[in-house]
Order: C-alpha cells, then sequence, then structure tokens
C-alpha cells in the first residue's frame, strides 16, 4: 500500500506539472493569435537592387580592363623594334664587308700571280743577260740543272 500511495503521489505532482504546461502553452497560443506579422520585402528588394547596381559598375570596370589587357597584348612584342633595325643593320654591314674583303682576297690572288709572272720574267730576263756576259758559268748551270731533273725524277 505504501508504494501504491508513493505512486499515486507521482502521478498527481505529473498531472499537476502537465497542467501547468498546458496553461503556459494556451497563454502561448493567446499571444500567437494576437500576434500580427507583415510580409514586407521592400528592404530586400533595395539591398538586391544596390548589390545588382554595384555588380554592374564592376562588371563594366572588368570589360574595360579586359579590351585594354587585350590591345596591350597585341601591340607587345618580344623584340623591340630598335633591336631588330640595328640587327638588320649590322647583319648588311657583315655582308658588305664579307663581300669586300671576299673580292680584294681575289684581286689580291691575281695581282700576286701577275707580280710573279713579272718578276719572274725580270729574273729570265736578267739571267739571260748574265749568262751571256758569263758563259762559263752558264754551262755550269746546264750541268747542274740536269742533275737536278735527273735527281727529281728518281724521286
Amino acid at each position: 500500500m505504501k508504494k501504491m500511495d508513493e505512486i499515486m503521489e507521482l502521478l498527481t505532482e505529473e498531472i499537476e506539472g502537465f497542467n501547468r504546461s498546458i496553461g503556459k502553452l494556451e497563454e502561448l497560443s493567446k499571444k500567437w493569435d494576437s500576434l500580427n506579422i507583415k510580409a514586407d520585402s521592400s528592404n530586400i528588394e533595395y539591398y538586391i537592387k544596390d548589390f545588382l547596381r554595384q555588380q554592374g559598375r564592376i562588371l563594366e570596370i572588368y570589360k574595360k580592363r579586359t579590351v585594354e589587357t587585350n590591345l596591350r597584348i597585341k601591340s607587345a612584342t618580344l623584340v623591340p623594334r630598335w633591336l631588330i633595325t640595328l640587327c638588320c643593320i649590322a647583319i648588311c654591314t657583315l655582308m658588305l664587308t664579307l663581300g669586300y674583303f671576299g673580292y680584294h682576297f681575289i684581286q689580291f690572288e691575281k695581282i700576286k700571280e701577275e707580280a710573279f709572272g713579272k718578276g719572274r720574267e725580270g729574273a729570265i730576263f736578267e739571267l739571260r743577260g748574265y749568262f751571256e756576259d758569263h758563259p762559263i758559268i752558264y754551262s755550269d748551270f746546264q750541268k747542274w740543272a740536269k742533275k737536278k731533273d735527273s735527281v727529281s725524277r728518281q724521286e
């Protein structure tokens, strides 16, 4: 029985607590029913319009900068024009110099051959005069030349 009394007491306390909770819920429900909420989206619309305006300005700025960057990229060169001009001038100068020295070298060889021929003719002319003046030396020269020819043919 004691236990039954305890259980009954507990149930009574729980019922009282439940009744209090229901009373509070009823009060809240009355307040909720009397509460009027207006759906006003004007502030949100203002913020959205302002945000869209700012985004439009930023987009315009980005478009201008993109166009400017594209123009700069198109006009950019890896090598400056003055350097290209300088290289062309240097190559032309080099070609002219090589051409001049090539021509000069060819002419030098011709001049050298002509001078050698003139010197040979002059030497032969002088030797004839010398050999005509000294016939004994001429005969010794002929003997020496024959020996020289025979030695060079053997080799």
